[in-house]
């Protein structure tokens, strides 16, 4: 009887068994390299938490640097007003820059980190012997990557804008705050540009809001299965 039950326990294991055991990852599953992975997780979310908090704060309507900006951008450009307050107001208005630029800075500086995080929870995804268990762990890494994409790309364009705001300021306090016809073309120009990108910081910052909640989602099942 035990030879019996040898042979078919090796028979099963030979074959269709051989499968569900390495589907499983063992029948007595991989507790501890899925507790590693949730661990790799909670920092990774942490990260990514700290990124796109940076990467709002540029853009929020209760930013006050960003609101004092537009105020004196919109003064600026469009108000009649002698050279000199102008210049004068392009000056108080490049304070106000700087400080976003030192947001974006650190939204740069976290995506970075954010991007290190992510390869050590890749790498912990590669170990689990079960299938079903590393199919979960690499598309919760893939997702994520995709989030990361997707605040990076918001960075970039916050930079920009910011590039090209920069470049209009320069240009009236080198101009002693004289406003050209030739310069109001440029801002015209510039303006359809800044808009468009606009467009495309709305259509990413709704993208991100999908894909955490895609990650969070697939990493509550890996928790619900591994452990």
């Amino acid at each position: 009887m035990r030879i019996f039950i040898t042979l078919v326990l090796a028979i099963l294991l030979g074959g269709g068994g051989t499968f569900l055991w390495l589907y499983y990852g063992g029948f007595e599953g991989e507790q501890e390299i899925s507790v590693a992975f949730i661990d790799y997780y909670v920092d990774y979310e942490e990260t990514a938490l700290e990124v796109e908090q940076l990467v709002h704060l540029p853009g929020t309507e209760g930013n006050v640097d960003r609101a004092e900006l537009l105020t004196l951008l919109d003064s600026i450009l469009t108000k009649e007003m002698d050279a000199p307050h102008r210049a004068n107001l392009a000056q108080l208005a490049l304070t106000n820059l700087n400080t976003l630029k030192q947001e974006i800075d650190k939204a740069h500086t976290a995506q970075a980190k954010l991007y290190e995080v992510l390869q050590e929870l890749d790498n912990a995804s590669r170990i689990f012997s079960s299938i079903d268990l590393r199919t979960r762990a690499e598309k919760i890494v893939i997702s994520a990557r995709k989030r990361a994409e997707l605040s990076a790309n918001i960075t970039s364009i916050l930079s920009k804008n910011n590039e090209q705001t920069y470049a209009i300021l320069a240009r009236i306090l080198v101009d002693e705050g004289e406003l050209s016809q030739a310069h109001i073309t440029e801002l015209n120009s510039a303006t359809a540009e800044t808009e468009k990108r606009f467009s495309t910081l709305e259509q990413l910052y709704s993208e991100l809001v999908v894909k955490k909640k895609e990650v969070e989602d697939m990493f509550a099942t890996f928790v619900a299965v591994a452990l």
